[in-house]
C-alpha cells in the first residue's frame, strides 16, 4: 500500500467514526437511544479494546520469539489491569503503564 492509498483510508476510517459518534452524541439532532440500545452499546467498547489489544500482545512477530513470562507487552498489559484495579486515575494508569513498557522494551 502507498503513502496515498494510506492517508485516503486513514481519513475515510476518521471520517466514518466521526459520523457515527456525531450521530449518537449530539444534542442538536432530535434522536435519542432507548434505555436497552445503550445498554448493549456500552459493550463497545471493552470489544473493541479487547480486539485492538489481543493481537499485539499475544500474535506480534516479535512477541512469538519471547518467552511468555519475557513478554514486554503481556507483563505491561497485566500491569496495566493491576493498576485500573488499584488507581482510579486513569492518565497515571497509562503513564505507569507505559513507561513500564517502555523500560522492558529497553532491557
Amino acid at each position: 500500500m502507498n503513502n496515498d492509498n494510506y492517508w485516503i483510508i486513514l481519513l475515510g476510517m476518521s471520517c466514518i467514526t466521526f459520523s457515527c459518534r456525531y450521530l449518537f452524541l449530539s444534542k442538536q439532532l432530535p434522536f435519542e437511544l432507548g434505555t436497552k440500545a445503550k445498554s448493549i452499546l456500552s459493550y463497545t467498547a471493552p470489544s473493541v479494546l479487547t480486539a485492538m489489544w489481543v493481537p499485539i500482545v499475544f500474535l506480534s512477530e516479535s512477541n512469538i520469539e519471547q518467552s511468555f513470562f519475557t513478554n514486554p507487552f503481556l507483563i505491561a498489559g497485566l500491569v496495566c489491569v493491576f493498576l485500573s484495579l488499584k488507581l482510579k486515575n486513569t492518565f497515571l494508569i497509562v503513564v505507569l503503564s507505559m513507561s513500564i513498557f517502555l523500560i522492558l522494551r529497553l532491557i
